[in-house]
């Protein structure tokens, strides 16, 4: 409560009681014949402005006296004041008697509204409890004095049932807001949100409507609620067998193909990429634009994860990233339809949404790190762990080529040594049967040259004895041959009676051959007779 009107006893004064507050007092210099009250430290204000006086303070949530409202209702006599001439009944000096008793009778405007203001005040004395939704508070950007609804959702699918008026004056705006930053799990109205708040319930005198001003919020109300909220969704996700499935997914070594779900106006996107370029590493981005918080989250969201889910086979690793918020901004993302689209991707998720101490049901059930910032460390770590890998795989290599040629430098070092003593062993060994072989040569060839002897000797009585019998073939040819020959001999012939005839020392056989007058020499078994021949007659060829 603000400050309090009372009533003095005398009924022609109103106490305005309230802590020193500069606008409060600007508010209360402008009745006339205010006067203020140094020893009690009250203002005091003729009561003949009740109705102005309430209609003023009640917004500011002034709790009245029960005298003052029962001046507002009219049951306590009101203070004199001038008393206007008599009226006949049946009109007055001008003729218009009726009219203006009827305007005595009357209420204004502002009196009406301050006397429902007094009753709705009757009824609510104290702060009552209120649990609704918030809407169009986000309205209310660059306000000092925010003004809002809280409604009540009816069966049908964003029908509203009944909804009251609400106001968080400044001054308590900024207290109740920064409580709710501060607390162990920070919050921030925003539309959409379940709350559950405490406040008086006035009338705004000035505009005829009846509102709640906010004088407390419950946080542990609302976190209750987006707790049960994001349990009621893992708990699908774990009758469907989705909950790790994405979380347990490898990261592809090395992740140089980043694909990235975020605002490209944020923060977050901003040190996210500042992280990765600072690696000097050739990372491939592919930014997909969303809304990191409001309504339009789960539609572009939902529109990128799609599009990467198409585009898989392009990219090695998913990043949700956007920066520090409360845990009613990161609520955007307790969505079933997100959730499932998420643990069913194709590719590694990896979230940075938030802080530590702000998960959401993204960071549970993909890999989660604090900020955009981690995420970005979180791939850089990975592709130098990565390129580690590989110089380490390399040193290994290196020195086990290393071992393997020491090894093999021993073992040949070892085989020379040992090659050197068989080959120094072999040739002894050589030497000393060269040494022998001059003797085991001499004694080869000694019997080498006596079997060839006796070869030798069995040829030559072998060819000894074909010649003997060849010669005596040939002594026996050769009798049958002189045998034919001495019967061939021409003087045997002779001795026959034959003649043989010659002409110029060359026997004649033919009688052709020989032509009259031709000089012949006939030969007899007993001499020569020379001759000429006379005639040639030849016999004719049988």
């Amino acid at each position: 409560m603000s400050g309090s009107i009372e009533l003095e006893p005398d009924g022609r004064t109103l106490r305005i009681r309230f802590p020193y507050r500069a606008d409060l007092v600007d508010e209360v210099k402008r009745f006339p014949g205010r006067r203020w009250n140094p020893g009690e430290k009250y203002w005091q204000v003729p009561s003949g402005q009740v109705e102005a006086v309430v209609q003023t303070f009640l917004r500011h949530g002034f709790q009245l006296a029960p005298e003052v409202s029962g001046l507002m209702a009219g049951t306590l006599p009101a203070p004199a004041k001038p008393v206007a001439p008599a009226v006949q009944a049946g009109g007055n000096a001008n003729g218009d008697g009726g009219a203006a008793a009827a305007a005595v009778d009357a209420l204004t405007v502002s009196a009406l509204n301050a006397r429902v203001a007094a009753a709705v005040q009757q009824a609510f004395p104290a702060s009552v409890w209120v649990i609704g939704e918030v809407y169009d508070f986000d309205k209310n950007k660059g306000r000092a004095n925010l003004f809002f609804k809280l409604i009540e959702k009816g069966n049908g699918e964003g029908v509203i049932a009944a909804q009251v008026s609400v106001v968080l004056w400044q001054g308590m705006a900024r207290h109740l807001l920064a409580r709710l930053q501060e607390g162990a799990e920070p919050l921030t109205l925003r539309d959409g949100l379940e709350i559950r708040v405490k406040g008086r319930v006035e009338l705004a005198a000035s505009r005829g409507e009846y509102r709640m001003v906010i004088e407390d919020i419950d946080p542990a109300f609302t976190l209750g609620k987006l707790a049960l909220q994001r349990e009621r969704i893992l708990a699908e996700l774990r009758a469907r067998g989705l909950q790790e499935r994405n979380r347990l997914l490898p990261l592809p070594v090395p992740p140089l193909r980043v694909a990235v779900l975020t605002s490209p106006d944020s923060d977050g996107w901003n040190d996210f990429l500042k992280e990765l370029e600072a690696s000097g590493i050739g990372f491939q981005v592919t930014l997909y634009p969303i809304k990191v918080q409001g309504e339009t989250l789960r539609p572009t969201m939902l529109a990128g994860l799609r599009w990467f889910a198409t585009h898989a086979a392009e990219h090695d690793v998913l990043c949700v990233v956007r920066g520090g918020g409360s845990r009613s901004d990161l609520a955007w993302f307790d969505d079933l339809d997100l959730a499932l689209a998420v643990a069913q991707h194709p590719l590694k998720v990896v979230c940075g949404i938030g802080h530590q101490r702000d998960q959401s049901v993204l960071d549970l059930i993909a890999h989660s790190e604090k900020t955009p910032t981690a995420v970005g460390a979180h791939l850089v770590r990975a592709v130098r762990d990565a390129e580690e890998a590989v110089h380490e795989a390399a040193r290994r290599l290196h020195d086990a080529s290393l071992a393997v040629l020491r090894n093999a430098r021993g073992a040949l070092t070892r085989l020379a040594h040992d090659l050197r003593l068989h080959l120094a062993a072999v040739l002894a060994e050589q030497r000393e049967r060269l040494r022998a072989v001059p003797f085991q040569l001499a004694r080869g060839l000694g019997q080498y040259c006596a079997r060839r002897r006796e070869v030798l000797a069995r040829v030559q009585e072998r060819v000894i004895a074909a010649v003997r019998r060849r010669l005596e073939r040939e002594a026996a040819a050769l009798a049958q041959h002189e045998i034919r020959q001495q019967a061939l001999d021409p003087r045997q012939v002779l001795r026959r009676g034959y003649v043989i005839v010659r002409r110029a020392g060359t026997i004649v056989t033919d009688a052709r051959r020989l032509a009259s007058g031709e000089a012949i020499a006939l030969s007899f078994r007993d001499g020569r007779v020379l001759g000429r021949v006379e005639e040639v007659h030849p016999e004719p060829e049988t």
